[in-house]
């Protein structure tokens, strides 16, 4: 169930990305690869009145896990955007954990 959003990036990236990161990141984890989500945000960022594409921020939604899968994770996508848009000279990585009991699926907790 990881949610991943993606800010900073051309829509275009994003949908390049999709075509394997997913794959990898479910290859780590030990799950699969339709379990997860990926969302581009667009947004712009500004630094001295400048629109400034040099900066992106990744969160991901998910279920607290290993802390060295988070390691693991977080190196994956930077490896990968860093290959797809080597423009950017600073990315951010935040884990956002999820408390299992406050989670719904279908009704259902998680």
């Amino acid at each position: 169930m990881p949610h991943i959003s993606m800010r900073g990036l051309p829509q275009a990236v994003v949908a390049e990305l999709s075509q394997t990161l997913l794959q990898s990141l479910a290859a780590i984890c030990k799950g699969k690869a339709e379990s997860f989500t990926l969302d581009w945000i667009p947004s712009i960022s500004y630094r001295n009145g400048r629109i400034d594409q040099r900066f992106v921020q990744i969160e991901l939604l998910w279920f607290p896990v290993d802390p060295d899968i988070h390691l693991k994770v977080e190196q994956t996508i930077r490896l990968a955007v860093t290959e797809a848009y080597p423009e950017l000279t600073q990315i951010a990585v935040m884990f956002l954990s999820l408390t299992p009991s406050a989670s719904y699926r279908g009704g259902q907790h998680v």
